[in-house]
């Protein structure tokens, strides 16, 4: 029951070789549905995540709390997707949300320039300079987010499994390299493998609760789950400095994780921080 992700330019033809694979494999096939899921999640809609997360800030802005929580949103959702194995996810850097995550085949799917202009004027009529700018456009937005989020470069090769170039090669053969590696021990889910891919689920839960919630959406914390136990760990606001309502943080935060659903008992390591004088 593998779990493949599928990193794409546009218009490269990742798109229809996530289809292909899921089909051979029997899996469902993910992709910008995603985004409907992530955005019931935190309470906006389709549209507004979707132009988020496909438009990277600029260059001088920074990745501000809003953008985090769309992250958190759009991991969650798909952790909910992974939790059992069997499934292809084509879409957002879905290597990157699921980077933490074991036996994941992670591939990269590559095509010249000309056959990606290509499929756009024979698809949408365009003209050759507006696909060509079109497809720039898209490719220089997905940097940038990887590039601000991560810390790392979309195209860098260390990142993937496979990198698969489709201008010469067939869908069909692509196809066949992508399932025959997904068969291979390293990407097969085991039951401690689920285990795992549980405890990714659980954990992704508390941080889309945390990050949502009034009295702890502005905070920075780090959450992992082992088997029920939830560990919430991060810098808090020296209680002594902000206002009643948020004065006891383990008031605040516990109940919010205590009520995710799957969560057994909660482990909270906070550390209160001081303003500088």
């Amino acid at each position: 029951m593998p779990i493949i992700t599928i990193s794409r330019g546009s218009m490269s033809g990742g798109q229809a070789l996530a289809a292909a694979i899921a089909a051979a494999i029997h899996a469902p096939c993910i992709g910008r549905e995603l985004v409907v899921e992530a955005a019931a999640r935190i309470g906006v809609s389709g549209d507004v995540l979707k132009q988020k997360m496909e438009k990277s800030p600029g260059l001088w802005q920074r990745m501000t709390r809003e953008r985090r929580t769309y992250v958190t949103a759009m991991q969650a959702a798909l952790a909910e997707h992974v939790a059992t194995g069997n499934v292809v996810y084509h879409g957002f850097v879905g290597h990157m949300l699921l980077r933490s995550v074991p036996a994941v085949l992670r591939v990269r799917v590559i095509a010249p320039m000309a056959m990606r202009v290509r499929a756009i004027v024979d698809q949408y009529g365009w003209s050759k300079a507006d696909a060509e700018r079109h497809v720039e456009t898209v490719d220089t937005e997905r940097d940038r987010w990887v590039r601000l989020m991560y810390e790392a470069e979309l195209r860098d090769p260390r990142l993937y499994d496979l990198v698969l170039n489709l201008e010469a090669m067939s869908l069909e053969s692509a196809c066949v390299c992508v399932t025959g590696l997904a068969g291979r021990p390293e990407f097969i889910v085991t039951p401690e493998v689920r285990d795992r891919l549980g405890d990714f689920r659980l954990a992704c839960r508390v941080r889309v609760a945390l990050a949502t919630a009034p009295p702890t959406r502005a905070l920075d914390l780090t959450v992992s789950a082992t088997r029920g136990v939830v560990t919430v760990e991060g810098e808090v606001p020296d209680a002594a400095m902000i206002t009643d309502i948020s004065q006891r943080w383990e008031a605040e935060v516990r109940p919010i994780a205590e009520a995710v659903e799957g969560v057994g008992s909660v482990d909270l390591r906070l550390r209160a921080v001081y303003p500088h004088a």
